[in-house]
């Protein structure tokens, strides 16, 4: 039986999300197929890994809302080519209140971005 290359891709980019949560989250790990708009257990709050073509943001915040216990959840998506000029590569969305929370923390630790340097721009 042939694998999906879809479901491989996903589960390729789901491992590859999972390798930077654990650099903050060591704990972290995949969830069970199945699990209910959360990747991830070990972590603060749900985290969903899309490797989508074609992006369903409203009915991704949609379903991880109804499993979040709050404003706190985070959706990782890359596009389904990263490998594009085009592409806008992998982002971060994130509920508005809990962004301003994240922004917030930066303001007791200037050491994020030393004296000269910025977020890259």
């Amino acid at each position: 039986m042939m694998a999906n290359p879809s479901r491989s891709k996903g589960t390729a980019f789901e491992n590859e999300v999972l390798e930077d949560l654990k650099l903050i989250w060591p704990e972290a790990d995949r969830a069970k197929a199945g699990n209910k708009s959360n990747d991830f257990h070990g972590t603060p709050f749900p985290i969903e890994a899309k490797h989508r073509k074609a992006w369903d943001i409203r009915g991704w915040v949609r379903k991880i809302q109804e499993v979040a216990e709050d404003h706190k959840w985070a959706i990782v998506v890359a596009d389904g080519d990263r490998r594009k000029s085009s592409s806008p590569g992998t982002i971060a969305i994130v509920d508005q209140d809990f962004l301003y929370e994240l922004l917030e923390c930066w303001v007791d630790k200037p050491d994020i971005f030393p004296e000269g340097e910025d977020s890259g721009d």
